[in-house]
């Protein structure tokens, strides 16, 4: 996935960007599976980001996950069924706290 990312353009700033691949790490998956992995871990840091300023980096890493969610789900034909997982995953988070 992080071959993935990488191939993104235009590149986040640095710092998200190290950020990111913090969190993907060396994960792999397959092409078809991306989307929803992305969102996975979206999901895991709104599970534990924190309330105050030092959060801002982990929202922003949480906003790419999904943006770039959604763009691997247009590449593959599945926006409307990665959208609506997104946002149950998400949902699930807010009704959780």
């Amino acid at each position: 996935m992080s071959d993935w990312l990488a191939s993104r353009t235009p590149r986040p700033p640095q710092e998200l960007s190290a950020r990111l691949e913090q969190i993907v790490g060396d994960d792999a998956c397959k092409d078809y599976e991306i989307a929803e992995t992305l969102v996975a871990k979206a999901k895991g840091i709104l599970s534990n980001v924190g309330n105050d300023r030092t959060a801002a980096l982990e929202l922003l890493a949480a906003d790419a996950l999904i943006t770039y969610a959604m763009e691997a789900a247009a590449e593959s034909d599945s926006v409307e069924r990665v959208a609506e997982q997104a946002m149950i995953e998400i949902a699930s988070v807010v009704d959780s706290r």
